[in-house]
């Protein structure tokens, strides 16, 4: 028989997530830099189940559900950054936000009335993996304070959903937000006919993303039908990058994307000509 939690069992789950915060960064920081990730998947997968069953059988309020939510966002995207792109791990993951969105709705009855887990956004768990996009686009933003690794394996992850719908528009946003904010801009060379800056930065993670959801970008592209525009983009700080996203993509965007990536490719450093090379070729190798 499914019973409410009590005031101290509430605290104590709250003091619960946070130690679990910090006990799942000092696991991230030191896990192996060459191994695979695969094992974090365990933990991530008995929170979702977790949450299951703290809202059909528990009868948690749904405020209590936020929490969950964001901490096993967290922890998904902590593990995509921490994988090298070859892992399969990624794929694993992928797999584990679609195996739970396929779930649909969860649903329980209170005092006879059925009741569906939906957010305060609107969001439905699972059904739109409610907080998801918001907190990748987070993670985005923040990409000056991470490694090269860092970049390139969440490049891995977000290519990974966009391309399959995970996350659906929101996340497809802020990979478009993360090509604008590297190629929007026209490089200029240094007096050593070096690139600089935000580009050579994030290059590597643009190539990353060309790599695995080119292809539907490319569509979108094409299509151009499709309005990038999106709440959670919105509530970004208006730069130039962000009115991009919220525009209706086309292909002049992809256009100007390859140009700038064949102007660096131009670059007297070589990893950077070199890397820009590759990601003017993944471009290619989806037919524009």
């Amino acid at each position: 028989m499914s019973q409410n939690r009590t005031t101290e069992q509430i605290r104590y789950h709250t003091d619960f997530l946070r130690q679990s915060t910090v006990d799942f960064a000092a696991e991230i920081s030191a896990h192996p830099p060459n191994e695979s990730t695969k094992d974090f998947l365990i933990t991530i997968k008995s929170f979702m189940i977790a949450l299951n069953g703290s809202f059909s059988q528990q009868h948690d309020p749904i405020e209590f559900i936020d929490a969950d939510l964001h901490h096993i966002w967290h922890m998904v995207i902590e593990v995509a950054k921490l994988t090298q792109p070859e892992d399969s791990t990624h794929d694993s993951l992928v797999i584990l936000l679609l195996y739970f969105r396929e779930l649909g709705t969860l649903h329980r009855k209170v005092d006879g009335a059925e009741e569906s887990a939906v957010m305060g956004n609107g969001g439905r768990v699972w059904t739109d993996l409610p907080y998801f996009p918001l907190d990748l686009g987070e993670e985005w933003r923040r990409w000056p304070g991470m490694t090269a690794k860092q970049r390139v394996g969440l490049a891995a992850f977000t290519g990974r959903c966009v391309a399959l719908g995970v996350g659906g528009i929101g996340v497809t946003s802020y990979a478009i937000w993360t090509l604008e904010e590297a190629l929007g801009r026209k490089e200029e060379f240094t007096a050593s006919g070096k690139a600089s800056g935000v580009v050579v930065e994030l290059l590597p993670a643009c190539t990353m993303l060309f790599q695995e959801c080119g292809h539907k970008l490319l569509t979108l592209c094409i299509d151009n039908k499709i309005s990038i525009h999106c709440d959670v983009v919105s509530k970004f700080e208006q730069t130039a990058a962000i009115e991009v996203v919220m525009e209706k993509l086309h292909m002049g965007r992809w256009l100007s994307w390859r140009k700038e990536l064949q102007h660096v490719s131009r670059s007297q450093d070589e990893v950077v000509a070199k890397e820009a090379k590759r990601g003017f070729d993944a471009m290619i190798c989806c037919g524009r």
